[in-house]
């Protein structure tokens, strides 16, 4: 199955849990967190987390269980809520192409771009 792109929503359960997870993370690295939560279906490719309730992930994925999949054999799945959604355009000025935009509302995404 292909995999496609996903935004991910997350906060905590419980301070408690946010305190838990903190501390498992507070020597990791960068490269260590992408590894942690990479599977054969699912991979993070960004992740954004400040000091609010929610912090977000963009997701490679097959589809949404994938990711579910994911942070469940990381062991974040029970310390987390996660609302994870699919996004049809995605682009980066990290890699422009020129092409144009998908629209993700049109019944027919092979029409655009």
């Amino acid at each position: 199955m292909e995999k496609r792109h996903f935004m991910a929503t997350h906060t905590w359960v419980s301070d408690e849990a946010r305190d838990q997870l903190l501390a498992a993370t507070s020597g990791m690295s960068d490269k260590d967190f992408f590894a942690s939560l990479k599977t054969e279906n699912a991979e993070t490719l960004a992740h954004w987390m400040g000091q609010g309730d929610f912090f977000f992930c963009h997701w490679y994925a097959t589809d949404a269980d994938a990711i579910f999949e994911s942070l469940e054999a990381s062991g974040m799945n029970d310390l987390i809520v996660t609302m994870p959604s699919e996004m049809q355009r995605y682009i980066s000025c990290e890699k422009t192409s020129g092409q144009i935009l998908i629209n993700p509302f049109n019944a027919d995404p092979s029409t655009d771009g």
